[in-house]
């Protein structure tokens, strides 16, 4: 399987994994055209995308659905996180995401929807405060889109590895390389993002997954975010997400309660990639209907 990574850079990587007695080496090659990097990763004993179905490990098939969150987001000091250039409150912000698998790829798509600033907030007392979008300081709330698309590049006899997924997360570095681990007692995840060739990662991301009282199912998804200085290593910010799991009548209903309640223009819903510095996405038309055409997406994977 390939992945076409637009990074100014090139590289090549060789690591190697055992299972047992039995040593399964896996190639990493990087190869440079132009301003794009090609990452092979290859396996010499099978082929992923016929042989791994996430199908298999609890984990991925909780992630399938609709969740509903609540987030905080702090900076690397531990204070609450403010941004100059995204006038909208961090505490408070709502997500609405839905996951699918299908094979040995796994597919996210999610909305986040920010409460307007306070008034009283220093961002809009100012002349003629910024604003992102059609809206008012103080008085419209906002949104962003974010995507994920992994698949299983790798196969090994060693099950300590399966069920481990990677791929490209569009960001404003460009795409950037990420890795899921499935960890713990089948009910945890660990996520992380990394800039070749740097070994610091950009984004190291725990999920928790636990059931309710009288559910058979993971219907609770507890996710702590770190971010990091990929050159330096200091911690950057941190990320709190409490997130249930629900049916899409009830995905959407709250999403339309929640733009009313942040008072969101349509004119500002769900065209901006906040993956990739908050630019507008090609084909992307603000509206609600935009909101719902990106999220179903995860459900075209098959």
């Amino acid at each position: 399987m390939k992945y076409m990574f637009a990074l100014f850079l090139c590289l090549s990587l060789s690591s190697s994994a055992s299972a047992d007695s039995n040593d399964q080496k896996m190639k990493f090659e990087m190869s440079c055209d132009k301003d794009e990097v090609e990452v092979t990763r290859q396996s010499d004993s099978c082929d992923p995308a016929v042989v791994v179905m996430l199908a298999d490990y609890p984990q991925w098939r909780a992630e399938k659905g609709y969740w509903i969150g609540e987030c905080a987001l702090y900076n690397g000091d531990g204070e609450p996180y403010t941004s100059v250039g995204w006038p909208y409150r961090y505490s408070g912000t709502k997500s609405f995401i839905t996951g699918n698998i299908a094979g040995s790829a796994y597919r996210q798509r999610n909305v986040f929807l920010y409460p307007p600033q306070s008034e009283s907030n220093e961002m809009c007392k100012q002349d003629n405060p910024e604003v992102v979008g059609e809206g008012e300081c103080g008085k419209n709330g906002n949104s962003l889109v974010f995507s994920a698309d992994q698949a299983a590049t790798s196969c090994s006899d060693n099950p300590a590895l399966a069920g481990n997924i990677d791929g490209p997360f569009q960001s404003q570095f460009g795409p950037l390389y990420t890795t899921t681990e499935l960890i713990g007692q089948d009910n945890a995840l660990l996520y992380q993002v990394f800039l070749p060739p740097h070994m610091n990662p950009i984004q190291s991301q725990l999920t928790t997954l636990t059931k309710g009282p009288g559910s058979d199912e993971f219907n609770y998804r507890t996710r702590t975010a770190q971010g990091f200085d990929f050159a330096t290593g200091l911690q950057t910010y941190l990320s709190f997400y409490r997130e249930r799991k629900v049916s899409k009548q009830d995905f959407y209903a709250e999403m339309n309660k929640t733009i009313a309640e942040f008072n969101i223009l349509d004119s500002d819903l769900c065209y901006l990639d906040g993956g990739a510095g908050r630019q507008p996405i090609d084909g992307y038309r603000a509206g609600y209907e935009q909101c719902v055409t990106h999220l179903q997406a995860s459900f075209d994977l098959v």
